[in-house]
């Protein structure tokens, strides 16, 4: 008897999943490669792409079509586990759950992506120019669009499979992120005998964590955190150096100007000099508001109770969607607890939210939406 479409995608997680495959690390192209090998008896191309700044390649897996708009599906192969992980935690199958690193995030929607792309090459009349699954590398890790992201210009649209929300839900939009680290200069003194020598980084720092975390005031969809604060060498000395790690997010473009202007301000404290570094901007993700319905009516005819939700954290949807192409994520099989050793998806609805890709894609071509310039 042959296999169900949940024990074949099961049987391909694990295989992904039992990889290996960490940020900044070379491993992950095995994970790229792998699929690939899936792909290639159904006609698919594969061009890998350098990334500047980054070991890892990124791998583009293109299946052509008979005609129509090209449709992008994004996903990546690195998670945030050390290599290594797998040698005592592996993936596992409890009935409907599935575990192990990187099963959610985003093993799972990987191997979900490939498996629609097998399911539209075996139609009698392919509806699309060319599906192009972007495997873009380091993720987790990268301040800046992968160079991958050059393949999704043009596309209708760009699918990405990052997991489904807990309750099933897709994510239509996504915060942008300004991360930023703040280095404060002051002068360091003895803590009694020559105080008014020092000038200190800490109060400075002080000041700084409220005027920072205060930038939200009146921007109702911007969030503004003090992530991380080191400071000082000695318990009797004014602190000459500190230091603080900055995260801010809103679905607002001008929110993330507005605070990039701001922490760009010059130091207003005596004697201690501000310095910031940048470790990366990424732009929100618009909603795609007839991508959104689409897929919507879909998931109802196919008896999916779900909606869609903005999401704080970002994805390469992010630089997609900033580019003009219409964008919806969480295509991927539900799950949850992304980034530790709970993580999990559960796949009692694989094969609908499969065929909700599918037909999604079909839709796309059919002439419901209209490609991008």
């Amino acid at each position: 008897m042959a296999a169900s479409p949940t024990d074949v995608f099961c049987d391909r997680l694990r295989a992904l999943v039992d990889i290996d495959s960490p940020s900044e690390g070379r491993e992950q192209e095995a994970v790229a490669e792998l699929i690939g090998t899936w792909l290639a008896p159904i006609g698919c191309t594969q061009q890998w792409v350098h990334e500047p700044d980054n070991p890892a390649r990124s791998l583009i897996v293109t299946l052509p079509g008979d005609g129509g708009p090209a449709i992008a599906l994004l996903g990546h192969p690195d998670t945030v586990f050390a290599a290594g992980t797998t040698a005592r935690w592996s993936f596992t199958r409890a009935g409907d759950l599935c575990t192990g690193p990187g099963v959610a995030d985003m093993k799972g929607g990987l191997v979900l992506a490939a498996m629609a792309v097998e399911r539209l090459a075996a139609v009698p009349e392919r509806p699309f120019s060319e599906l192009r699954l972007l495997i873009c590398a380091d993720e987790e890790v990268r301040l800046r669009a992968p160079a991958a992201a050059a393949h999704a210009r043009g596309a209708a649209a760009a699918l990405v499979f990052e997991c489904g929300r807990r309750n099933g839900d897709l994510v239509s939009a996504r915060k942008g992120a300004l991360w930023r680290t703040l280095h404060l200069h002051g002068r360091p003194a003895h803590a009694g005998a020559d105080t008014a020598l020092g000038r200190s980084a800490v109060s400075a720092l002080a000041h700084e964590i409220l005027r920072i975390e205060g930038l939200v005031e009146g921007r109702p969809d911007m969030t503004s955190v003090v992530t991380t604060v080191t400071a000082g060498d000695s318990a009797n000395t004014v602190p000459g150096e500190a230091r603080a790690t900055i995260d801010i997010r809103s679905g607002v473009a001008a929110d993330l100007e507005h605070a990039h202007a701001e922490l760009e301000r010059p130091s207003p404290y005596e004697g201690v000099r501000a310095e910031v570094s940048d470790r990366g901007t990424w732009p929100p993700m618009p909603v795609a508001e007839g991508l959104v319905r689409i897929a919507l009516d879909h998931a109802r005819d196919l008896g999916l109770d779900i909606g869609t939700e903005l999401s704080g954290g970002v994805s390469d949807g992010c630089w997609t969607g900033a580019g003009g192409i219409p964008t919806l994520d969480g295509l991927g099989p539900v799950g949850g607890d992304d980034h530790t050793e709970a993580e999990w998806i559960e796949v009692a609805t694989f094969e609908r939210r499969l065929e909700l890709v599918v037909r999604l894609i079909r839709s796309i071509c059919g002439g419901r939406m209209r490609p991008t310039a």
